[in-house]
């Protein structure tokens, strides 16, 4: 009989090592199961920094290799909430959620790091959202298997788990939307919409790329953990080829209205006769242009659309980045440069007034023309009204972009800023956030 027990005994001491060992080697699995760098499973964010993408500005810290926990924006989405996770975790996944929205490829080294200390639960979902992101669902369900009664799982966590893995990419994008209590869930939404962005570019389905990488814009900078510049830079660069072929192409599908050229019209005449019907529509010349691909010459019976979805500007300061709006959906995207210390940009609404090529300076005292070394304002200034001065203009300082370098107003590049001046209306809103 005690020969008998201590052959239980020692047995279950085997299978207990092996469960631990199951569970110290599953946290390489991520990266025996997919190259770390270069190839198809890298994520657009790795991509671009594997090639050392240009950027204007220095990228934030928030993705160095030590991992730290990112400071947590105030005016996110996500509330602290004592039913989902005590607060003692919260760290965790922040970190988790910014790990999965722009390196995955990190993983491996937070769980056999300081993931180690986590349940098997949780490292077990975390790699099956990893290899979700990288595409390799089948790998992925190994991982998901016992989870939907794992107490350590939340419900929506196991929900976003099981939308993935049935891989409608409508549905990935809609959990993006709903299930954003919690920063890891943002945060893999966020993975998995960047890779869905990505190959519907090469689809070259335009308008879903373009309202993909809209979304995870906007997303970024409303997560919980500071935004990350480089992840907002391959995305616009990604969301600008989407809106090529969307947003500025006169065959896209845009909500727009049909106005018909007459003998004689410009665009300038065209404008009057739609704002007199109009009056409250925010429209410029260079925005029918743009919409329309338009030549050189115009001619009579030929139809204009004017696109129908009002024109905005979003500012964003604590993530140095401009978003240049048709209604809801992000059409054009850059970095900008804001005031420095003691001549901050002022948050506020405001509303484009003047606008000018070439633009003089006015500093207290003079004017300083155009061409002039002393003139900061590059090739294009966009005035705001009702903002003591304030505007948004050019630079001949470009690597200043990115940075608080300016008196108080909001620099971008000159050829962002050339692109801008075409297509913002007089009147349209400008909204400058903190």
């Amino acid at each position: 009989m005690r020969k008998l027990v201590l052959m239980v005994l020692g047995s279950a001491l085997l299978c207990f090592g092996w469960y631990q060992f199951r569970a110290d080697s599953d946290a390489t699995e991520v990266a025996s199961a997919a190259p770390q760098t270069g190839g198809y499973f890298m994520t657009s964010v790795e991509r671009a920094e594997a090639l050392d993408a240009p950027m204007e500005g220095p990228a934030s810290g928030v993705l160095g290799g030590n991992l730290e926990v990112p400071e947590t924006r105030q005016n996110g989405p996500f509330k602290a909430s004592g039913d989902l996770f005590d607060i003692g975790s919260l760290g965790d996944l922040l970190r988790e959620g910014e790990l999965m929205a722009h390196r995955v490829g990190d993983l491996q080294g937070y769980l056999t790091g300081d993931g180690a200390r986590l349940s098997l639960a949780r490292r077990n979902l975390l790699i099956a959202y990893g290899l979700l992101i990288r595409g390799m669902p089948g790998q992925a369900d190994k991982y998901a298997s016992g989870l939907e009664e794992a107490t350590e799982v939340t419900a929506e966590e196991w929900e976003l788990l099981q939308s993935a893995r049935r891989g409608g990419s409508v549905r990935v994008r809609n959990a993006a939307h709903k299930l954003r209590r919690s920063p890891l869930v943002l945060g893999v939404s966020m993975g998995l919409m960047a890779e869905e962005g990505e190959r519907l570019l090469r689809e070259q389905d335009w308008r879903g790329a373009a309202e993909v990488f809209s979304e995870l814009l906007l997303a970024e900078v409303d997560a919980p953990w500071s935004a990350n510049r480089t992840a907002l830079a391959a995305w616009s660069k990604s969301l600008a080829a989407g809106q090529a072929n969307h947003r500025w192409n006169r065959q896209g599908a845009w909500p727009h209205f049909v106005v018909q050229v007459e003998a004689g019209d410009s665009l300038v005449a065209i404008r009057k006769r739609v704002i007199k019907d109009r009056p409250r529509m925010a429209l410029c010349t260079g925005l029918m242009n743009r919409s329309n691909q338009l030549g050189k010459y115009l001619r009579a019976g030929q139809e204009l659309r004017v696109p129908t979805d009002t024109p905005h500007t979003i500012v964003d300061l604590s993530a140095r980045w401009l978003f240049y709006m048709h209604a809801g959906e992000v059409v054009a995207a850059w970095p900008v440069a804001i005031g420095r210390a003691g001549e901050e940009t002022t948050p506020g609404s405001y509303q484009v007034g003047e606008k000018a090529p070439e633009p003089p300076w006015y500093p207290p005292g003079g004017m300083v023309p155009y061409g002039d070394p002393e003139n900061p304002l590059g090739t294009r200034w966009i005035g705001l009204e009702n903002s003591q001065g304030l505007g948004i203009h050019g630079t001949w300082e470009p690597e200043t972009i990115g940075t608080m370098a300016s008196d108080g107003c909001i620099r971008l590049a000159n050829q962002a800023v050339e692109e801008l001046f075409e297509i913002i209306p007089r009147g349209s809103v400008v909204l400058v956030r903190p």
